[in-house]
């Protein structure tokens, strides 16, 4: 592990060296200081875990598009797609320190340093996607993002739609938290959703995401839980059965800029990154759901079942207890404004 965070470190030195000595530029990360009037090239650089034509990547390549366009080529934000700058995690600690300037993280490794946004680990918290977004991008989602900045280090531009988590299964369909009994099921290393899943009733399984694929092939574990998108391009579809809409997760993601690198923005420039954010949000808003109902159908055509009529009322009674538990830490008040929360 120590090896391979040192490699990710050392391609984002590698990567800010390169900029830095571009020909007629100033790069925006810690330690040097962004051109502003002398007609200088800014050059800020973006860290992204996903592919190229991912639907979070298409909205990062139009945001760095619109930057360029506004700013009339002055500002220039190079993206690294496919955790060529590392990991998720590694991404939000580079921007907390000021060696990368943007990145793309799921909202659950933000959770380690500002604890209210374990809030979004939470099953069952919006009632769909238009109550998240509204969320988001009302008052708490404002008050959360502002306490990122002080806590992290970190700002906020664009919240991106993760779609549902659901429970997908090798041999068992599940339609009910009684079908869990006795299921392994593969989860992320987060404490609430470890919680979680054993409360539906399976036995919750952490595993590296890369062995899931081989363990289902060896019966390690009877089943995992993510959504669609994931299971297509893992080809999890091809060692599974059943695909239950269990939606119990829906955790978003969001696109950030290190203050480090913000507060050496212009006023003039910050403005320029805000209006460039805004229109990449509007621009791919539903390219995530249209990407989902896409892969829907084709991991169907593969021969997985998709099982809908799922008991989610019982879902949700069978979670309250971890609401319980993590209530105190996250903050009590702050889960009952998002619930109450109207679109």
């Amino acid at each position: 592990m120590k090896k391979k965070f040192l490699a990710s470190w050392l391609a984002i030195l590698s990567a800010t060296s390169l900029l830095i000595t571009g020909c007629g530029s100033q790069q925006g990360a810690a330690g040097n200081t962004p051109a502003q009037a002398d007609g200088r090239q800014i050059v800020l650089k973006a860290g992204n875990n996903q592919v190229a034509d991912y639907p979070h990547s298409k909205i990062i390549h139009h945001f760095a598009k619109r930057v360029g366009e506004l700013s009339n080529n002055r500002i220039k934000v190079e993206v690294f797609d496919s955790s060529s700058l590392g990991q998720e995690e590694e991404l939000f600690q580079a921007m907390r320190v000021g060696s990368l300037d943007m990145g793309k993280i799921i909202t659950s490794v933000a959770g380690k340093a500002v604890p209210s946004f374990q809030a979004f680990d939470l099953p069952y918290l919006f009632k769909d996607r238009e109550h998240m977004f509204s969320v988001l991008n009302g008052p708490v989602g404002e008050k959360m993002l502002k306490e990122l900045e002080e806590k992290a280090g970190v700002k906020g531009l664009i919240w991106m739609d993760q779609g549902t988590r659901n429970l997908y299964t090798v041999d068992k369909p599940v339609k009910a938290p009684a079908d869990m009994k006795g299921l392994k099921i593969r989860v992320i290393k987060s404490p609430i959703m470890v919680d979680t899943i054993n409360a539906m009733g399976g036995a919750a399984t952490p595993m590296a995401y890369g062995d899931l694929y081989s363990s289902f092939k060896q019966k390690i574990v009877d089943g995992a839980e993510n959504s669609a998108d994931s299971v297509y391009y893992s080809k999890h579809h091809e060692v599974v059965k059943y695909f239950s809409m269990t939606e119990h997760f829906r955790t978003p993601c969001l696109f950030m800029i290190s203050m480090k690198t913000w507060n050496k923005l212009s006023p003039e420039d910050q403005k320029l990154v805000l209006a460039a954010a805004k229109e990449a949000s509007e621009w791919g808003k539903d390219l995530y759901q249209d990407e989902v109902d896409k892969l829907m159908g084709e991991i169907q055509k593969s021969g997985l079942q998709v099982i809908k009529d799922v008991d989610v009322e019982a879902f949700k009674k069978s979670v309250q207890p971890v609401y319980e538990k993590h209530q105190n830490q996250i903050g009590a008040d702050l889960i009952k404004s998002i619930q109450q929360a109207t679109n």
